[in-house]
């Protein structure tokens, strides 16, 4: 297998919703992939440059494509971490049977639309990849280099002053809005929680209003 072919397997699309739907089965949950496979479809549709760069309909083409290459081509030397990770999210399925059925899924779901968080709540994976940026301005809360938390937020705002703050700020804003609106959906937020454990609305409010007026100054 050529190193190009064979990222399919290691990281990306695939290799993620796999192991997404072999974790589900090891839960051992009644119905194991259809909240899965509803957030994942969720994730897809939530931002213009996921729709642009992988909309469903290429992740479930995708996974048809892997499936028509296994059934052609039995033997094919799968890296052995996906091999295992395919076999456990496939039960007693064939792989390429699986992955076929997979793609029919992935379709159905989107068919039903977009599932909002107070129906389906937000899991944990899902909540490190939609609020990424308060995730990555933990350290400015949680360190204590500064003596208030005030300064802490504020030398995290500043950061990247003058040329990031464009790049930076406008994120971490609207995400941390975004975290706002989960506050009264219990599971939501405890997803967001587990990800950013700093998430109470009273901190996420003082970092938007740093982060708002700096950027209001600074531009």
């Amino acid at each position: 297998m050529t190193t190009h072919t064979g990222a399919i397997f290691n990281n990306g699309i695939v290799a993620r919703f796999v192991d997404l739907l072999a974790s589900a089965r090891e839960r051992g949950e009644s119905a194991p992939f259809a909240d899965e496979i509803a957030r994942v479809n969720r994730v897809l549709d939530g931002a213009a440059t996921t729709r642009w760069a992988m909309p469903d309909a290429s992740l479930a083409a995708l996974l048809d494509l892997v499936s028509e290459e296994l059934t052609a081509s039995p033997g094919r030397d799968l890296p052995p971490g996906f091999r295992e990770r395919l076999g456990a999210a496939a039960g007693e399925l064939a792989p390429a049977e699986f992955l076929t059925r997979a793609a029919s899924w992935v379709r159905t779901s989107r068919r039903a639309g977009t599932v909002r968080p107070d129906v389906l709540p937000m899991a944990s994976w899902e909540a490190e990849l939609v609020f990424a940026h308060p995730r990555d301005f933990s350290y400015w809360v949680e360190s204590d280099e500064h003596e208030s938390f005030e300064e802490g937020v504020l030398a995290g705002v500043t950061s990247e002053h003058p040329d990031g703050c464009a790049h930076a700020l406008p994120p971490l804003i609207a995400e941390s809005h975004a975290a706002l609106l989960l506050e009264k959906d219990h599971r939501s937020f405890a997803g967001l929680r587990s990800v950013v454990s700093w998430a109470d609305p009273s901190i996420l409010r003082e970092v938007l209003r740093l982060a708002s007026a700096h950027l209001l100054e600074a531009h």
